[in-house]
């Protein structure tokens, strides 16, 4: 029984590595695709600050507006192309860090119960 715990604590020990890897690389996915988000909703802003211009009307005005409102959606389609590249390698990140962490917390609940058993098996040969 006692190399059965240990067994299981090692295993234990290398799928908490695991999870804390995976974690991690999950983490950096999650900021990338956080500072991606926010450049959009940056870019939004922009245009929208673009047509709320309480000035009046003038085509020198409205062609400005609209060359810099060309630039500003040409830089969101930029955007939301890597935002959507990013999405598969970011699901299959979180994808694997829950796989990771799920595995490591099932060997950490066999292995108390393992103990727990031990520990009552003991305590029957005493009695």
């Amino acid at each position: 029984m006692k190399r059965r715990i240990k067994a299981l604590a090692q295993l234990q020990h290398l799928a908490r590595l695991r999870s804390d890897l995976e974690m991690r690389r999950f983490s950096a996915y999650r900021s990338s695709v956080a500072a991606a988000r926010d450049r959009i909703g940056q870019i939004e802003d922009e245009l929208h600050q673009l047509y709320e211009v309480p000035e009046a009307f003038s085509i020198s005005g409205a062609r400005l507006t609209n060359a810099l409102a060309g630039d500003r959606t040409r830089a969101l389609h930029r955007e939301e192309g890597e935002l959507q590249r990013m999405l598969p390698g970011f699901e299959t990140a979180r994808q694997a860090a829950m796989r990771e962490f799920g595995r490591a917390e099932v060997l950490r609940e066999l292995r108390r119960n393992l103990v727990a058993q031990d520990r009552a098996q003991r305590q029957r040969r005493e009695e």
